[in-house]
């Protein structure tokens, strides 16, 4: 396979790639069979990961700050299972340490969404858009990570998807500092508001028949003209996730929903059924096609998927 790193935003030496490889395959190859991804992308290691680490360890050689890198794209995209295995070749290549944080980590609690459904709109119930998450714990948890230092250890809030609830705080996983870079993750991650223009045109059923006033679109907007710049201010670097178009989101996310349901067999899931997957996956849909038509001009660095869900192209647009 051809290196998919763009070879103008190379790093590092042939000779140096090749003992970033030695340092991490093992470890690698380890973590794909955790994830249950076939070992023939291991591939990538070369081609993508070591230089994606590469470059972003030069870009922490130049802030004695810790790097926080936002990684930007749709449901299903494969967001997780990228920062999973980016950490882990910073850890094993470079000795960076690394914390990920997802945005779905600091939603709002189930009772708080209740409320927004009650006060605003009833569609706020259901956790995703911009609104639903608590942007001032967000906010913290950046600002303290950024600020441990060396030996001092903090908890970070986890989302537990299968029961549509956050963890309770004893629950929450550690870090210890200093952190290098921190991977915060996103379906919106970074993503800028809409005009109100934009906001009038309905673009599927559920805006049709349960927003046609347009205050829950309105809401949502607002948000991400206040709150969610705030916390997206923090980010250094904006790494998007390009799908091929919107219809791959449904196959994309049906999978992710179906391995997570296996994984809590014991626990109610709440994407029991096609249907109830589509009109989940309609509350992002906005937003996700505002994201597809301006993210490649906003992002610092965009990765190409295909057809197949795998990387075909990267472009660094603001290096």
């Amino acid at each position: 396979m051809n290196n998919i790193w763009p070879t103008e935003h190379d790093v590092l030496a042939t000779s140096d790639i090749d003992e970033a490889y030695k340092k991490s395959i093992h470890s690698f190859e380890r973590l794909l069979a955790e994830l249950a991804i076939n070992k023939k992308f291991s591939c990538y290691l070369k081609t993508f990961y070591i230089p994606f680490a590469a470059w972003l360890r030069q870009k922490r050689l130049h802030t004695n700050d810790t790097l926080v890198v936002g990684i930007n794209g749709a449901q299903g995209s494969g967001k997780s299972t990228m920062s999973l295995l980016l950490a882990d070749v910073l850890q094993q290549a470079f000795r960076l340490t690394s914390v990920i944080i997802s945005i779905d980590d600091i939603y709002k609690t189930r009772q708080q969404r209740g409320q927004m459904a009650n006060d605003i709109h009833p569609l706020f119930k259901t956790r995703g858009v911009p609104g639903t998450h608590d942007i001032a714990l967000g906010i913290e948890c950046i600002q303290r990570i950024k600020t441990l230092k060396s030996g001092q250890i903090l908890s970070y809030p986890r989302f537990d998807k299968a029961n549509d609830e956050r963890l309770l705080d004893y629950e929450w996983p550690q870090c210890q500092g200093p952190v290098d870079i921190l991977i915060f993750e996103g379906w919106c991650v970074g993503a800028h508001p809409q005009t109100e223009e934009e906001l009038i045109h309905d673009v599927n059923s559920l805006e049709k028949t349960d927003d046609a006033d347009l205050i829950w679109r309105q809401a949502v907007n607002k948000h991400l003209q206040s709150d969610y710049k705030e916390l997206f201010s923090l980010l250094d670097y904006l790494v998007f996730l390009q799908i091929p178009d919107f219809g791959c989101i449904l196959e994309w996310r049906g999978l992710q929903e179906q391995k997570l349901a296996n994984k809590h067999q014991h626990k109610q899931h709440l994407m029991t059924s096609q249907t109830a997957l589509k009109r989940f996956i309609a509350h992002y849909e906005r937003l996700t096609r505002h994201q597809l038509k301006h993210m490649p001009n906003i992002a610092n660095l965009v990765i190409k998927l295909g057809r197949d869900h795998q990387i075909k192209q990267v472009s660094i647009r603001n290096p």
